[in-house]
């Protein structure tokens, strides 16, 4: 409801508060932090997606164009992730995400970086960088020189405002 509809609805019912929910990267936020009475810190993500490999396809655009503004462009080659008992191998040709298949390591140091359970969709969704996850997570590294300039670039950290849809 807006402002106006809720004063028309019950005319004696006064506003006490009013509430922004703009995140603290918001540069309304930044501009006036010693004047905002409160701010909260960001909500816990809880992540999925069904199918990895097809959902990368989806924002291979995305994907490409990032790579195409960073240091690796014209990339060629793979980047496997582990997830210790499944991964992901995404193939690389001048710059194209060609293909995302499943991938098995064959062993817990096998591939370029690796994300135990559900710790890759943080980094997916820009909630973490790498780094973040390596501090937060013991299990999370980057173990390639190529992961290492690649995932940043794919994956950039991005200040978001999640709102849920249920």
């Amino acid at each position: 409801l807006t402002g106006e509809a809720m004063a028309a609805a019950d005319p004696k019912k006064q506003f006490h508060t009013v509430t922004f929910g703009l995140g603290d990267q918001h540069p309304g936020c930044r501009a006036a932090r010693r004047r905002l009475p409160a701010t909260g810190a960001p909500y816990s993500w809880y992540m999925r997606v069904p199918d990895l490999p097809r959902f990368l396809l989806h924002i291979r655009p995305v994907l490409e164009r990032r790579l195409a503004e960073s240091i690796a462009v014209g990339h060629t080659g793979e980047l496997k992730v582990s997830f210790y008992r499944t991964g992901l191998k995404l193939a690389f040709r001048e710059g194209r995400l060609e293909t995302v298949e499943p991938w098995q390591p064959a062993s817990s140091e096998d591939g370029d970086a690796g994300f135990p359970g559900l710790t890759f969709l943080h980094l997916l969704f820009g909630h973490r960088s790498t780094e973040e996850l390596r501090q937060t997570y013991a299990d999370c590294g980057v173990w390639s020189d190529a992961a290492s300039v690649l995932l940043p670039a794919l994956f950039p950290k991005k200040a978001s405002c999640v709102w849920p849809l249920a």
